[in-house]
């Protein structure tokens, strides 16, 4: 075994750390070959101590979520991953009530660890008569990933209910980013520039009326299982949708125009490369058919962006994330 490899076993314990650990399965795409090594971090503190021995090891790492976001490649990930598997979740501060009295809630804040399932904290926010999140409902991945995206629904962005984000920078410091210090704009933040780590999150919400937040939730909710292949596994929405100032492509909504359109238009729908294919639903999706590998969904995209230019002159931006080796 590698020495640095060895040490960091030793530091952090043999029963939790994987070997040549298979990551497809922990993928929404399900492609992806095996990690070096792999740590499941249970808590924020977990987190941290993992990114610090990594550091200390000059192992080199990276920290996976749901899965949701990205395509790990074919030869897998050499050095460690860390599962982020932190989800303890505070609700605090509240202005106006408490819960059980007769007074309404006015704003609260709610502090989530990095690895808390979205749609779980989105579920936990509602029940509390908490607005703020409820366009995420049934989004796949962690909302540490959701933030570092800045992740969107149509026109609603996350970070617009972020108050501060703790962080680790590249030497294992802890730092804490406000909201304006995040520079969150669609479908990015300062943190994809920097890579730094998210261990938690405060958000700061208004009160509402839970029955009525779930009412909207399960509105987008439906919309989405309505207009997206949930059926198959896919990283989501592989594209950003494009600035509408960079040309008239026609769909455009607030500034925007959708990737989806784009590549229908370029009668993309249906198209497959090995077992990866254009969805017919959703022409931003690449979904797996079963057996795919991330070098037919690599291609696939490639061709995508490929047709899109040569007939819109516009060149798509990736949404999804490559990591590791693809050949």
């Amino acid at each position: 075994m590698n020495p640095s490899f060895a040490k960091f076993v030793r530091l952090l314990g043999k029963t939790r750390v994987a070997l040549n650990a298979p990551l497809a399965p922990l993928t929404y795409m399900k492609v992806g070959g095996p990690a070096d090594l792999l740590y499941m971090a249970y808590s924020a503190q977990e987190l941290t101590e993992a990114v610090r021995a990594a550091i200390r090891f000059k192992i080199p790492y990276h920290i996976l979520g749901g899965g949701s976001n990205v395509i790990v490649g074919d030869k897998g990930i050499r050095g460690l991953v860390i599962k982020n598997r932190a989800d303890h979740v505070v609700i605090k501060h509240f202005k106006g009530k408490g819960k059980g009295t007769s007074m309404a809630i006015e704003e609260a804040r709610v502090v989530a660890e990095s690895g808390v399932i979205t749609n779980l904290l989105v579920r936990k926010t509602i029940d509390e008569g908490l607005a703020g999140l409820e366009y995420f409902l049934g989004v796949p991945g962690t909302i540490g990933g959701a933030v570092f995206n800045n992740s969107h629904f149509q026109t609603e962005l996350i970070g617009n209910a972020v108050e501060t984000v703790n962080v680790l920078t590249g030497k294992g410091d802890a730092r804490t980013y406000t909201n304006r210090q995040m520079r969150f704009a669609y479908d990015s933040s300062a943190l994809q520039k920097t890579r730094e780590v998210i261990t938690s999150i405060t958000f700061l919400l208004k009160g509402g009326i839970a029955k009525e937040l779930w009412k909207k939730a399960e509105e987008y909710a439906k919309y989405r299982a309505q207009t997206q292949p949930l059926q198959f596994p896919s990283s989501g929405c592989m594209f950003k949708n494009v600035d509408s100032r960079r040309g008239t492509y026609g769909q455009s909504k607030k500034g925007l125009t959708s990737a989806g359109y784009l590549i229908e238009q370029a009668g993309l729908k249906g198209t497959k490369i090995g077992n990866a294919m254009v969805s017919e639903k959703h022409a931003s999706f690449i979904i797996n058919t079963g057996g795919a590998s991330a070098q037919d969904v690599l291609k696939l995209a490639n061709l995508v962006r490929r047709r899109v230019k040569e007939k819109f002159g516009v060149r798509l931006e990736m949404e999804v994330f490559k990591v590791g080796e693809f050949y």
